[in-house]
This record gives C-alpha cells, structure tokens and sequence, in this order.
C-alpha cells in the first residue's frame, strides 16, 4: 500500500502544525525521469511542498520509485494510476489513513489530528486524488463525478487530471457535443455540493510534445464550502518536469493568514455627485470584428475612460456629464 522512506533523526519530536501546506499537482506520464527532475527540484526551493499529488507516476512491478523524506500512499493495485507522497514532518503532526474507493483512478486520504486543523474548528479532512481516463469518444470517464464530490461537513480538497474539456475552463475554445456533454456532469454535481475551481479560466496545464494536438486544461482542484477560506493560492508558476502537463502548486493557510482582497471605499464615495455622471457615461463602440485582441483593447479602453471620468470628478465638481470618448474626459 505504500513505500517508507527514510525515517527522521532518532529523537527528533513531532513537528509544529505548518501554517502554510503547500501542495504540488502532477501528472508524471508514467516517466521516471519526470519523477525524479519534479522531486529533485524540491532541493533547491525555499520551501518544499508537504504533500505531492502525482497522475500516472512511474511504477515497476508493482512497486513505486520512493524519495526521501517521503511516504507514498497509492490504491493496492499492480499498476496504480495515481500516487500522493506526503512529507515525515506532516506525518508527524497528522494522522493519514487511505480509504479506497474499488475505483483503481482515484485515492482519498483522510487526515486527522487531535488539535484543530489549520485554524478551524475542524478536527479531520480529505484529500482526493484522481486521474479520470476517459474513452476515444469521451462519453465515459473512469471516475464517476459522485466519486469526486461527496456532501461532506470537514474540508475536502479534490485535485486531479481529470481529462474533462468544457468552455467553463477554456472560454476561447472550440469542443464537441460529446465533450460538453460527458464533462458537464462534472460540474453540475461540484456545484451541486458547493465546490469552488480553484483555476483561472483558460490558463492552459497540457502543453502536447509532439503532433498538432491541442493546448489543453486538464490539471484541476476544488475545495468544498469548510476549504474555501483555506486555500490561498493556485499557480501554474513552476517550470516542466519534461512531462506534457505543468507542476501545479496550491497553496493552503489559517484563515487568519490569508489576507483578504483590497475593496473600495464604498461608504467614502460621494454617490450624490456621482450617480448623474455614471449614468450619462457611454461605452465606446463595440468592434465590428470582436476578436480576442480587439475585445481586450474595447475593455481597456472603456475602463480608462470610466476611471479618467471618475479620477476628475473628483478635483472638478463641475465637470461634464458626457465625456470625450477619444481619450481623457474634457
């Protein structure tokens, strides 16, 4: 079921709870070589991810490649398709047990503690681990979505490779019926249960090696309702492994880590003045060919006309209502 590393220094006691997890995604394509350079690079980081969720890891007769430091945990198949490496020093601190789900794609650990995790009232959690495989006319998947997203009261991340295509993660792109039809499902049930994609539409994690396949994204994580304070960050920022997919790394922090998002001053704003201005303000026109980079440049523009519009409104009371679209208000 999983592969012991070497053990921490004799005498050495369990470790502080870590207010930052960091956690690394990958899909390995099946390469040794893959393996080693995502691992080895942990070496030369400032700090090393806690947990590492790996699809299609390189297996040997049955056995996985181990790393120091680490322990493995995998479904007790002879060549199981995923494989999540989770640090001493987190093992230490926390209790993890496996729960196997008769679906040989996907690996749910549970995580407990006698304190509170990460700040919350929460005593226990769950990760999962998933590579759903698909058919060449992506009509079934390996993993059904009733696997992925329970209705569960503790917090529970599910990343994987998913091998999904829906507009919702690529907005620009082109799919078939049968793939809106097959991934929809997945979506419907993560809304369903009130998960959150922690991923920026149409940031690509596929980057095909060879041939005119397509970019794709397929490396994804969600976080039911309890996680949704927790999870910090998601990037798509480390370089490649050699593998065709990106190494994703999530970022998870007590809530009173995660500093909240700049908002304005709403309760400043002088909405006496402001609300005739805003009302008489006009978009510029819409471009007659509204391709992507035409789009982006209508949006910039109609934003710095707003903001130049309010910008004055400030040091000029007076100021007209209908602003000269073809650059700063007059």
């Amino acid at each position: 079921m999983n592969n012991q590393p070497r053990p921490p220094p004799l005498g050495q006691g369990p470790a502080p709870a870590p207010a930052f997890l960091s956690i690394i995604q990958h899909n390995c394509l099946g390469s040794w070589n893959v393996f080693l350079s995502l691992f080895e690079s942990f070496k030369e980081a400032t700090t090393y991810p806690l947990i590492v969720f790996l699809q299609d890891p390189p297996v040997n007769k049955a056995h996985l490649l181990s790393f120091n430091s680490f322990k493995s945990f995998f479904p007790p198949v002879r060549k199981p398709r995923v494989a999540t490496y989770i640090h001493m020093s987190f093992l230490s601190t926390y209790t993890v047990l496996p729960r196997f789900k008769g679906v040989d794609d996907v690996l749910p650990l549970d995580i407990s503690s006698n304190e509170p995790l990460f700040g919350t009232a929460f005593h226990s959690s769950r990760i999962i681990n998933a590579y759903s495989t698909n058919t060449v006319d992506h009509r079934v998947h390996s993993v059904p979505p009733d696997v992925l997203f329970p209705d569960l009261g503790f917090p529970l991340l599910v990343v994987g490779d998913l091998n999904i295509h829906n507009p919702l993660l690529d907005p620009l792109g082109h799919f078939s019926p049968k793939e809106i039809s097959s991934s929809t499902p997945y979506f419907e049930k993560a809304a369903e249960s009130g998960f959150a994609l922690h991923h920026p539409p149409g940031e690509y994690t596929r980057f095909p090696l060879v041939g005119k396949a397509r970019l794709s994204v397929l490396d994804l994580a969600f976080a039911n309702p309890p996680l949704l304070t927790l999870v910090k960050s998601w990037e798509a920022s480390l370089p490649s492994m050699g593998s065709d997919h990106i190494p994703i790394t999530i970022t998870l922090a007590a809530p009173s880590l995660n500093q909240k998002p700049p908002r304005p001053r709403w309760e400043d704003t002088d909405w006496e003045t402001l609300d005739p201005i805003i009302k008489g303000f006009k978009v510029p026109a819409e471009p007659s060919c509204p391709t992507p980079p035409k789009l982006d440049e209508w949006m910039s523009e109609s934003l710095n006309c707003l903001v130049a519009l309010l910008k004055n409104t400030r040091q000029c009371p007076d100021l007209p209502i209908t602003p000269n679209l073809g650059g700063p208000p007059t």
